[in-house]
């Protein structure tokens, strides 16, 4: 839950290098059938993987469907936030885009796949207390000898987040290595 202040000092990481602003977190490539299934599935993946309500803490900022022909190309892309207390959430955009193709066989063309997660807190800085080098010391030394392990084990989850996302939808279309 970000912290709604005007003024804020904005702690931001990565979950993993290269950072969510460069590139992607993970991706994931599928060529074959029905690869436009992969909506619906990643919008149920809010509840089972996130935990997160889709109305509540999920925002679609890019959807386009084009139809021309026997083609249909597609683009969807989301933000995420997760809340993990009241200083720090993790944000996660994810990518969707492809093509399909419909053929004798079905429907058949690829879809490409991107995740990237940040880990971010937020203390406030709105009042004249918030802004004293008091302040600023204890603050300091309560992040780095209280909560500093508190955010690396967000920051582990974040990453766990990234990488069942991406096993999810390798298992939904059935790219996983048989085990045994």
């Amino acid at each position: 839950m970000p912290i709604f202040a005007r003024t804020k000092l904005i702690i931001h990481d990565d979950c993993f290098e290269p950072s969510a602003f460069s590139g992607p977190d993970m991706s994931f490539k599928y060529k074959g059938k029905d690869p436009h299934l992969a909506y619906n599935k990643i919008r149920e993946m809010f509840w089972t993987v996130f935990g997160v309500r889709e109305t509540e803490r999920v925002q679609e900022k890019n959807y386009t469907w084009d139809k021309k022909g026997n083609r249909e190309t597609f683009s969807v892309a989301w933000y995420i936030n997760k809340d993990m207390d009241r200083l720090s959430y993790l944000l996660f955009n994810v990518k969707m885009k492809g093509f399909i193709e419909t053929t004798e066989n079905g429907k058949e063309g690829e879809l490409n796949v991107e995740i990237a997660g940040v880990m971010r807190t937020e203390y406030p800085q709105d009042n004249m207390w918030e802004r004293t080098i008091f302040y600023e010391m204890a603050r300091v030394f309560w992040h780095k000898v209280f909560y500093n392990d508190k955010r690396e084990k967000y920051m582990e989850i974040c990453r766990e987040i990234s990488t069942n996302f991406t096993k999810e939808l390798k298992s939904f279309f059935n790219l996983l290595p048989k085990s045994g």
